[in-house]
């Protein structure tokens, strides 16, 4: 997904306390989440364009984000975008994460930023710039995070 350059890495700071921190146990946690969905007959949709879940810490609303994710055709996804609110820090309209920022950390593996559409949307002045400390801090976003690497990062 786009450019690769060196950067820093978002660490994935609420692993451990609002998810599992350890990978094979939050796999497992996952796929038993998004497994209980497909049994129930939920199927992907390809033709999906927008899905909006929970932040809640997994074992509160993990089972309807594992709902939500369910319906996502990751074959056919060729970009993602991640939007959230920010509950520690005001923020002048969107934030999008500093140019230095590369990827996204999680307990599942690192999910690269497409740095090249960011770089666009940065040059719209369009947004605001969300410093690393803000970002980490915030559950909002990195709460998708786990089931996305999931998704796209490898088979279930």
């Amino acid at each position: 997904m786009g450019s690769r350059r060196p950067g820093s890495v978002r660490r994935a700071t609420h692993a451990g306390s609002w998810y599992e921190g350890d990978a094979n146990l939050l796999r497992e946690d996952l796929e038993e989440m998004l497994g209980a969905e497909y049994a129930e007959g939920v199927t992907s949709d390809a033709d999906l364009k927008a899905v909006i879940s929970p932040h809640a810490g997994l074992r509160f609303s993990g089972s309807v984000a594992a709902g939500v994710f369910a319906r996502l055709h990751a074959p056919s996804l060729r970009r993602v975008f991640v939007i959230g609110p920010s509950h520690h820090a005001y923020v002048d309209g969107c934030g999008l994460p500093g140019e230095e920022v590369t990827a996204y950390r999680t307990p599942l593996g690192d999910l690269p930023l497409d740095l090249d559409t960011l770089a666009e949307l940065r040059r719209s002045r369009e947004f605001a710039k969300l410093p690393m400390s803000v970002d980490e801090a915030e559950h909002s976003l990195e709460l998708q995070l786990p089931f996305l690497a999931l998704l796209l990062n490898g088979p279930m």
